[in-house]
């Protein structure tokens, strides 16, 4: 479980102004530009950026779980 299940976010930097972040879920989505909210947003994505597998690990781990639901 993490802070971001069940929605999409978005990062956005701006040549000019502050980063803003969308966050769309089922039947909402938000623009937020509060400093503090969005820079709360960047380290949640972070950490499950941090916690992700490497392109190869994940399709083995992928392949793994394929495996066991045909057995």
């Amino acid at each position: 479980m993490h802070d971001l299940m069940n929605s999409h976010l978005t990062l956005l930097w701006q040549r000019v102004g502050d980063p803003v972040a969308y966050v769309e879920g089922n039947s909402f989505g938000e623009l937020i530009d509060d400093p503090d909210k969005v820079l709360s947003f960047r380290w949640s994505y972070d950490l499950v950026r941090d916690a992700a597998l490497a392109p190869e690990e994940s399709t083995a781990f992928i392949k793994r779980l394929l495996e066991e639901c045909r057995s």
